[in-house]
């Protein structure tokens, strides 16, 4: 026994001396990699690029090497002798994905472009930094340079097994050395036998500790140089870069739900390439031809500075293509125009270049011709829809994996029961995933795929896409699912519904819980069943209404910032519906700013607002303190610019209540002298828009004409109105005791655009116009008679209108 325990004290210490050789070594392998790598050219290289001529520098970073990377992030130092006052000398910016050769703008955090300042030619710097490179390009206002400091590339703790197998040995051994022969039995040596113990947990911590995705790496990189020229003399900007790559090329089951996520919030190029000239005596004018000017390049990097991560491209391929009737096997019957497909690649390739997924989407086909296909595989549609795939296919494969495809948009059938309806459409999707996915360079790219109409509220359309996915594709990890939300329509378009917190129907359905209803149900179906989902557009159906006020404005706002958390918290990818109406395709800007800033700031974070409406009327002068509940989202509230806290206003931090002192309202109230708007108030908060809260001195709304007023049922019946600063809410028409006007039969409230508009001559709304549309007299319902319209305001007032119908002519009574 004795002998036995030497020969394994013996195996101990050899093991030990092993166990420290392997794990010097191993302490001595990163350094040994940074030598080898040192000789490498980096793979990325950095340039500073002049924003006009001005004295800001925009950084850009191009991925030089033969890898996709995930992501890429670092710090870049710049020289105090040319940093313009308050700009920090060490700059902190990160990018999304770059793929081989694609270039972009590093972002900030809050994702906007940083801008380098610099000193301006009136205060120039006494001494230039030294360049210690000679292949710097003197004399540019930009240059890219090759490695002027050597990098020191390191790989991320993931494939950890040299350091797991040291750590056991070192353990074993030292425990194997602490055992000695006591009094017949095994002793053990308390501290070698700590050490060895202490070893055994590292190793274990370390085999257990999820130190990054399996499938993914960092590599480091320090002192990247980049050339700038300021008034004249030679900088150099030096950054540290951290850039983490992907070497998983084959999918996982999570894949979908991780790649919506991935893409996140998203922007629909709507109304550019998806329209055309429907009259076909006319010529095509391409993506000019529902009224948008050309894309341009400007546009797209908006949607970027925006904090946009996806965008959503639709097509229309109609008129885009010819058909050669003498097509033999293996040609193409239908061709697409080879210019119309390059200029839509060329706006793709700026978007990628942006580092934002791309969606392309087949769109308008849907109803103008695929409607009409009889779900023979032989028609005309059919073959189509699969030569147009099969281009589409081919002439995006290399694109990167940022690029996905989605087989049509709102695909709809004119014939058949609803089965056959379905059936019409799992065999285009098929036929679209079969095409893409024999294309080399598509194996593994994303295919998004609707249910029927991208129907969100039916359970059947919703489980036979289920179905397809799972049975007819084999649940293939890289499918999504895609939907469209426009919330209910009686609030989405304004059919007399149009608080965020209403009761829609008379019952517990309100805006912002059938927003959890549709989450729960996209969960159940799609995410359970690890699909991934893409809202391919949401947004209001009133958003681009000619009628003023079709949407109330404070909630409208509602509806975004709760639609931003509800996708966020669920994983879903979400692309707000914009056919020109929401940014300005040439100036860039939001054409309704408060809109666009509750945009914005849902995709980061929750925002605040008032709990009831975004106006407080005074009908009257304030004899008394009003207060104003906040739902703060969790924030904080911060004031109110301009407001003078304890004089003007005082604020309830347990009850989240502002209250508006009297002498401040009075004296508002009073100044105005008129009606319409005495207070625009901008709330503040830690976090999120702020909120605008409309103090408005308001009367009783009357109509304001002072002789006939006439119309026509063919061109619609004008009113004008003085409003008094009040703002309508819904309209009910009644004839004969009866309701009357389009839904009569099923709904109370005519549609605000639909059958009425309103113009406010001001945003005070003192006075304008009520029109009784075409539409309204169109309807079955409505015949020769007296009728009546009873408007209701926001502030709870109602009016009623009373005009009269005589073959075509009407008349105000």
């Amino acid at each position: 026994m004795r002998s036995g325990v030497r020969q394994s004290r013996r195996w101990a210490i050899a093991a030990l001396l092993l166990a420290l050789i392997t794990s010097i070594a191993m302490l001595f392998q990163p350094i040994a990699a940074v030598a080898e790598d040192t000789a490498a050219a980096d793979p990325v290289a950095i340039t500073v690029e002049q924003v006009g001529s001005t004295d800001e520098y925009k950084i850009k970073i191009t991925n030089t090497g033969d890898q996709d990377m995930l992501s890429v992030s670092g710090t870049t130092a710049v020289p105090q002798e040319i940093a313009a006052d308050g700009q920090s000398e060490s700059v902190r910016w990160q990018t999304g994905a770059l793929t081989s050769g694609q270039s972009a703008y590093v972002q900030s955090e809050d994702g906007r472009d940083v801008t380098v300042k610099v000193k301006s030619a009136e205060t120039p710097s006494d001494k230039p930094v030294e360049n210690p490179s000679d292949d710097t390009n003197n004399g540019k206002d930009t240059s890219t340079t090759d490695k002027q400091t050597a990098g020191s590339a390191k790989l991320s703790a993931t494939g950890s097994a040299i350091t797991v197998a040291a750590l056991f040995a070192f353990a074993l051994a030292c425990i194997g050395v602490s055992m000695k022969w006591q009094n017949g039995r095994v002793a053990v040596r308390r501290t070698i036998a700590a050490v060895g113990s202490v070893a055994m947990i590292a190793a274990v911590a370390t085999a257990a500790t999820p130190q990054a995705s399996a499938a993914q790496r960092t590599e480091q990189y320090s002192g990247i140089a980049s050339a700038i020229t300021v008034n004249g003399k030679d900088y150099q900007l030096t950054s540290d870069v951290t850039v983490a790559y992907d070497d998983d090329i084959v999918p996982t089951e999570t894949t979908s739900i991780d790649y919506a996520k991935a893409m996140g919030v998203g922007w629909n190029l709507g109304n550019s390439f998806d329209g055309e000239n429907t009259d076909l005596s006319v010529p095509d004018t391409g993506e000019e031809a529902w009224g948008n000017p050309k894309v341009t390049r400007e546009l797209i990097h908006s949607i970027k500075e925006k904090g946009y991560t996806s965008i959503r491209m639709p097509m229309t391929v109609d008129r885009r293509s010819t058909e050669n009737a003498d097509a033999k096997d293996g040609e193409y019957r239908y061709v697409i125009d080879a210019d119309w497909l390059a200029r839509y690649k060329e706006v793709v390739d700026w978007a990628v270049d942006e580092g934002l997924y791309v969606m392309i989407n087949v769109h308008h086909d849907s109803w103008i011709w695929l409607s009409s296909w009889n779900g023979d595989k032989s028609a005309d549609e059919y073959r189509k829809y699969t030569d147009f795939w099969k281009q589409i296919a081919a002439y995006f494969a290399d694109e990167p994996s940022t690029v996905s495809f989605e087989t049509i948009n709102e695909p709809q059938f004119n014939d058949g029961a609803d089965q056959e309806k379905q059936d019409k459409l799992d065999a285009i999707n098929k036929a679209a995933y079969d095409i893409i996915r024999a294309t080399p360079g598509n194996e593994h790219r994303m295919i998004v795929l609707p249910t029927l109409g991208t129907a969100h509220d039916s359970t059947d359309k919703l489980q036979a896409l289920v179905d397809f996915i799972k049975n007819d594709l084999n649940n293939d990890p890289c499918v999504l699912a895609t939907v469209h939300y426009y919330s209910e329509w009686v609030y989405s378009a304004n059919l007399g519904r149009t608080g965020f917190d209403e009761s829609i129907y008379g019952d517990e359905r309100t805006p912002r819980n059938v927003i959890d209803s549709f989450a729960d149900r996209m969960n159940r179906y799609f995410t359970e069943n690890g699909i991934g989902l893409v809202i391919g557009e949401y947004g209001l159906l009133a958003y681009d209404s000619s009628s003023d006020g079709a949407l109330q404005a404070g909630e409208e706002l509602k509806y975004y910032e709760y639609m931003g958390t509800m996708a966020n918290e669920n994983r879903f990818s979400y692309m707000f519906w914009d056919n020109g109406s929401g940014i300005d395709r040439t100036s860039y800007q939001w054409k309704k700013p408060l809109a666009g800033k509750m945009l914005e700031a849902s995709i980061n974070g929750r925002s605040s607002y008032a709990t009831r409406l975004d106006t407080l009327y005074l009908e009257e002068d304030p004899t008394g303190d009003v207060k104003l509940p906040l739902t703060l989202n969790g924030n904080e509230f911060k004031g109110i610019e301009g407001l003078t806290e304890g004089s003007d206003y005082t604020y309830d931090a347990a009850s989240a209540t502002i209250t508006l002192k009297q002498d401040y309202l009075a004296k508002m109230y009073e100044a105005k002298g008129g009606y319409g708007i005495i207070a625009d108030l901008t709330l503040k908060f830690s976090a999120g828009a702020d909120w605008h809260e409309y103090v408005v001195r308001s009367g009783t709304p009357a109509v304001n004409a002072t002789g006939t007023v006439t119309g026509t049922k063919s061109e619609g019946l004008t009113i004008p109105m003085a409003f008094n600063g009040a703002e309508l809410k819904n309209i009910t028409a009644t004839e004969n005791g009866n309701r009357v006007g389009p839904n009569s039969g099923w709904w109370q409230y005519l549609q605000n655009s639909g059958s009425f508009s309103v113009h406010y001559d001001s945003a005070d709304r003192a006075s304008g116009t009520l029109t009784v549309l075409p539409a309204f007299f169109d309807d079955g319902s409505v015949t020769d008679g007296d009728v009546t319209f009873t408007i209701t305001f926001q502030d709870g007032q109602t009016l009623d209108v009373n005009f009269n119908i005589a073959g075509e002519m009407v008349a105000l009574k």
